[in-house]
């Protein structure tokens, strides 16, 4: 299970550091693609899981394209590949975040925008876990 949140900065040749939390469950080997607003971390299996799902040649040509398979380096580190740098507009301080079954990046003005609403305060989380049961 990925969860957590890490704020973290990318250094200046875009290495990233994956908390250690999540690198058992990512394995050395794994995949990062386009997310939603930011840049989506999945385990290989996983990754090929949802491919081998899509039944449309285009959808399955955009998330391959999209796509790149990373290694952890001796530090526990990946290069952020240019295209996906490029895609969210990787900024130096970043949120590295696990969302249960892959890790997400986000630019971390990003990531506080994204939870910037009265919904997300500390007031409102017993009405939220309420709602889907939880309590």
């Amino acid at each position: 299970m990925l969860i957590g949140e890490y704020m973290q900065t990318v250094d200046a040749k875009f290495r990233v550091n994956i908390p250690s939390k999540f690198r058992t469950d990512l394995g050395q080997t794994f995949v990062v693609a386009k997310g939603i607003n930011c840049i989506s971390i999945y385990p290989k299996d996983e990754w090929i899981r949802f491919l081998e799902s899509l039944k449309d040649m285009k959808k399955l040509r955009f998330f391959s394209a999209g796509s790149s398979e990373c290694e952890l380096d001796t530090q526990g580190r990946i290069v952020v590949p240019v295209s996906l740098r490029e895609y969210i507009g990787l900024q130096k301080e970043i949120a590295v975040i696990g969302a249960f079954k892959h890790v997400e990046i986000w630019n971390r003005d990003k990531w506080s925008e994204y939870f910037d609403d009265d919904a997300y305060k500390a007031e409102n989380i017993e009405s939220i876990m309420e709602q889907e049961d939880f309590i």
